[in-house]
């Protein structure tokens, strides 16, 4: 009968060893790193594109939005 999955194998259980502090760090940073670098691409990737829509936006409400006299 196969074991559970959840549960180890018997002798691999015995082979266990407490992970230092400094190596959960360092994966941390890692980690941080990464995900800072991801969101800096994907800003900078999005960045043209929303500020030629404003662009663009700017432009047709100074065409069509305007089209009121200012009242004295």
């Amino acid at each position: 009968m196969p074991p559970e999955e959840d549960e180890p194998i018997a002798p691999l259980a015995e082979l266990g060893q407490d992970v230092s502090p400094q190596f959960l760090e360092a994966v941390r940073k890692k980690i941080y790193r990464r995900t800072t670098a991801n969101q800096m691409v994907a800003f900078s990737w999005n960045l043209p594109k929303v500020v030629l829509m404003e662009m663009l936006m700017l432009i047709a409400h100074f065409f069509t939005g305007s089209k009121q006299k200012p009242q004295s």
